[in-house]
């Protein structure tokens, strides 16, 4: 791809980062601290039904490989899959204060599978959107345009963070109503700018090898495969480990330092200077010099280092360095972002592309999902055996670098090579099987 269709793709994480803002930051804020209900509910609403969503990532991905839409494979399903994601988010304001109100077995059920369709369509556009930038680009150039699409992701985080602060310096539902609204319009103008006519039409019939293999058959080739199950591991592992912070960060200053929202709101931004920063640098130049594998560990060793301190930071009662803790931590997952998303599209078969990103795509809401549940248990957890806001939230971030320091060691074993031998290997079988 050139640099300006690749610029333009990312238009579509561009949409994409600035409705994790409202959906995974602004509006599990609100949950937490303007509504009252208990962080755990927070958790398993906005958290477990966005990442639950992701169950149908792999028979998702392997279907897109094989029945295209009008001669194309992704396009069509990834603007289907952010249509409804914004008609849900725009609609999520309502159910939140709903749910609040009445915090019930019945309306927390409801409001889960509310939630959990924003889960669902958000994979079906995500997997389509991973496919389609592995298909049109080959080993050498997905690592500098992983770090441009992601770099746009994070340019999202940023601007709505910031936009954020400044639209709710005051809470109200009215304005959480129009920041919602307007965010969600603007997002979904971007994500069909970005994919449209991206993807070439398809030129005669599906190769054999992609459309007549089954779903069974393919999975075998993915749970037969050493380096695939390393690597599944290390994902598992090091996302969980991350991703505990996603609901406690914003709702950790407010507990904690007693920050108002447009403050807080911030935290996405300091993280997402630190992200594009480092993806712009490991996407475009250390990747091409010292490896994907070798950023992907730097950028968890970065990320430890980060948790350690923002631990200190709570325990120290230290509001003024947070931010610099948190550009930190958001500089080493800029690495391990780029890094790992690249080693992810370099692990799949040209023939199944879609499967192998829904693959990876399952094992990271895996561990997204209960990371989501386990950062809010974890505090919830630690203060109920007596431990003090600062120290309960410290100690998840305690948890989550012990956590990455494991993944550390299991990423050392994963050979690229590896999975390429034994992929080969399966192909050879399937294809005289066929």
């Amino acid at each position: 791809m050139t640099k300006p269709q690749v610029f333009r793709l990312g238009l579509f994480q561009l949409a994409a980062g600035a409705l994790s803002v409202l959906f995974l930051g602004v509006l599990n804020r609100v949950m937490r601290v303007e509504l009252g209900m208990e962080l755990f509910h927070v958790s398993l609403l906005v958290g477990g039904g966005h990442y639950l969503g992701a169950i149908l990532a792999i028979p998702f991905g392997f279907f897109s490989d094989r029945h295209p839409i009008f001669g194309r494979r992704r396009t069509w399903y990834i603007w289907g899959g952010a249509i409804l994601t914004i008609v849900v988010l725009m609609l999520s304001p309502w159910v939140a204060v709903w749910v609040a109100e009445d915090p019930t077995f019945t309306r927390l059920l409801l409001g889960f599978l509310f939630f959990l369709i924003e889960g669902v369509s958000t994979f079906v556009a995500g997997v389509a959107y991973l496919a389609l930038i592995a298909d049109l680009n080959d080993e050498d150039a997905r690592g500098p345009a992983t770090g441009i699409v992601w770099a746009m992701l994070m340019v999202g985080i940023i601007v709505t963070g910031i936009s954020t602060g400044i639209a709710l310096s005051e809470y109200s539902f009215d304005g959480l109503v129009n920041l919602f609204t307007i965010g969600s319009g603007f997002a979904l103008l971007l994500a069909l700018i970005g994919v449209v006519r991206q993807e070439p039409a398809l030129e005669g019939p599906l190769p054999a090898e992609t459309a007549n293999v089954t779903l069974s058959s393919a999975l075998q080739m993915v749970a037969s495969n050493n380096a695939t199950r390393r690597f599944a591991v290390f994902l598992i592992i090091s996302m969980f480990s991350f991703f505990m912070y996603d609901v406690i960060l914003e709702p950790f200053g407010g507990d904690v330092f007693g920050l108002p929202i447009a403050q807080t709101a911030r935290y996405n931004s300091y993280l997402g200077i630190g992200v594009i920063t480092a993806m712009l640098i490991g996407g475009m130049w250390l990747i091409p010099q010292r490896g994907k594998k070798w950023v992907t560990l730097f950028g968890c060793s970065l990320m430890v280092v980060a948790f350690g301190l923002l631990f200190t930071a709570s325990v120290l009662g230290q509001p003024a360095i947070v931010p610099v803790w948190i550009f930190l931590l958001g500089f080493g997952s800029g690495f391990f972002t780029v890094g790992g998303v690249a080693l992810m599209m370099d692990m799949t078969s040209a023939a199944h592309t879609g499967l192998f990103v829904g693959v990876w795509t399952v094992v990271q809401a895996l561990a997204k999902g209960p990371a989501s549940l386990a950062g809010g248990g974890l505090h919830d957890l630690f203060a109920s055996m007596g431990a003090s806001s600062a120290w309960a939230y410290g100690l998840v971030f305690a948890v989550e670098g012990v956590g990455l320091l494991i993944a550390i060691l299991v990423l050392q074993r994963v050979k690229v090579e590896e999975f390429r031998t034994e992929v080969q290997s399966f192909g050879a079988l399937a294809q005289d099987a066929i």
